[in-house]
């Protein structure tokens, strides 16, 4: 399962590690061919589901054929700890480890497969406002993992516009695809997009398939399901940017890498003028501008540890709090939260209408100071309002923050952010004002290098990646 390209003591080979892929066994030689092809080096896949742990044994395949560098990417949608794998190897095998596709690629790549979808539904041509997509995911046992789907279902709504985003799970988790497809029937939705939030798992989108199908009938309505991921073209550019991401992490030091490849990467995000030779000053193209200092370490402590500082008057320095380090969640540190910090239902919000005011009142505060950004109180209970300089502005803040694990609603150039009565200094509120010090910091700064601005926040560049 491998295409043979350049080999040498520098170049290293990619090893797609997953669980499963048995079943999908064409799907996943197509992108390891394709991966291949782009990264001009060896490609392997290996399927941990199978006994005996076969990674290690392919590791030492690898040093037999005089392969010193060794890169990990997992498969999958959710990680599931594939990229800690244990790995005993050999002394003169580098290994880089790398990461699963980004929540913005997958995001991306789902919607993508919800518009094409929506496109096939019977009838009158419809406006995406009014197609609902649902996206359907496996078991739904890890609360990381559905919290995850949740952010997704945020990003795909703002970006593209459909009618309504949500999620619904293929096993035994509530609710279930029929579940939520009679659900919206009752709401009066006409046509439905079921996208898998899957990849390589045939038997999984069989499944759904059936469940969608039954749904349908059941509450008479039309009902697509949309390609897999499997094939999207953008998985191979997502497992791509992990390789070199893994390739920086672990220090690149002679590690060959396809020059063709990086003029392509560094066309397609837009990040200013083509590069020079340099291998290191091309790859610190991946990071905000602060760090792109070779000499500086950067460290991966989520942003959300740093202790509370308070000013004479015994109130907290939000502006005094993070100094040189804002970007780091978005230059490839670990969000500040384990767990979606989800809307406040109204009713709860105003359980305590006096500590409600007192968190508001704190959340205006700290987001004025880190922003400068006027903040909106006359907006629905249990949000809290920021005013952005324009829509762009609030789109891309918007889309960072949710990736930060902090749900967030944008209407026109405001954004809302959860407030609620319960709401703690040390906690949800720290939480909420740290996501936006660092995504609004990082734009900022990224704007500021990659194009003239008209004002303070305003940027007059078009189209600005949600990632570096």
């Amino acid at each position: 399962m491998k295409q043979a390209r350049k080999r040498g003591p520098n170049v290293p080979t990619t090893v797609l590690v997953g669980r499963h892929l048995a079943g999908a066994g064409p799907a996943v030689r197509r992108v390891v061919t394709t991966l291949a092809r782009q990264l001009q080096h060896d490609v392997e896949a290996c399927d941990l589901a199978q006994p005996d742990n076969p990674l290690p044994r392919l590791a030492r395949r690898m040093v037999t054929r005089g392969v010193t560098r060794l890169v990990l990417v997992p498969v999958t949608l959710d990680d599931a700890a594939l990229s800690t794998a244990r790995l005993d190897v050999d002394s003169a095998l580098r290994v880089h480890r790398g990461r699963a596709p980004a929540t913005d690629d997958i995001a991306r790549m789902l919607g993508d497969r919800a518009r094409d979808a929506a496109r096939t539904l019977a009838g009158r041509p419809r406006q995406l406002a009014q197609v609902m997509v649902i996206l359907a995911t496996g078991g739904g046992a890890n609360p990381a993992s559905n919290a995850d789907v949740a952010r997704l279902a945020r990003l795909v709504y703002e970006a593209h516009g459909f009618g309504d985003v949500t999620c619904a799970f293929v096993g035994l988790t509530t609710p279930g695809v029929a579940e939520v497809i009679a659900r919206a029937a009752r709401l009066g939705v006409s046509g439905i997009v079921v996208v898998p939030h899957l990849l390589f798992d045939p038997r999984g989108r069989r499944r759904l398939v059936q469940q969608a199908r039954a749904g349908a009938a059941a509450a008479g309505v039309e009902v697509v399901v949309a390609r897999s991921l499997d094939s999207h073209p953008g998985l191979v550019w997502a497992l791509i940017r992990r390789h070199l991401e893994a390739l920086v992490d672990g220090g690149l030091g002679g590690a060959w890498v396809n020059p063709d490849l990086l003029r392509v990467l560094e066309h397609a995000h837009a990040h200013g003028p083509r590069l020079g030779a340099d291998l290191e000053a091309r790859m610190a193209q991946l990071l905000p501008p602060r760090y792109q200092d070779a000499s500086l370490v950067v460290s991966s402590a989520p942003m959300g540890a740093a202790d509370l500082q308070r000013d004479d008057d015994g109130r907290v320095a939000w502006d005094q709090m993070w100094q040189g380090f804002c970007e780091l969640a978005l230059a490839g540190g670990p969000p500040h939260r384990g767990t979606l910090l989800e809307a406040v239902a109204p009713e709860a919000a105003l359980a305590n209408p006096e500590r409600y005011a007192e968190v508001r009142a704190e959340l205006a505060r700290g987001l004025r100071m880190v922003t400068g950004l006027p903040v909106e109180l006359d907006g629905p209970a249990g949000w809290i309002g920021l005013r952005c300089a324009d829509e762009e502005m609030a789109i891309w803040l918007m889309r960072a923050i949710v990736v930060e694990n902090i749900m967030v609603r944008r209407e026109g150039a405001i954004l809302y952010l959860p407030a609620g009565c319960r709401f703690t200094l040390d906690g949800e509120i720290k939480n909420v004002v740290t996501a936006v010090a660092k995504t609004h910091h990082y734009w900022v700064e990224h704007q500021s290098r990659w194009g003239p601005r008209n004002g303070p926040q305003t940027p007059n560049v078009r189209g600005a990646p949600a990632k570096p």
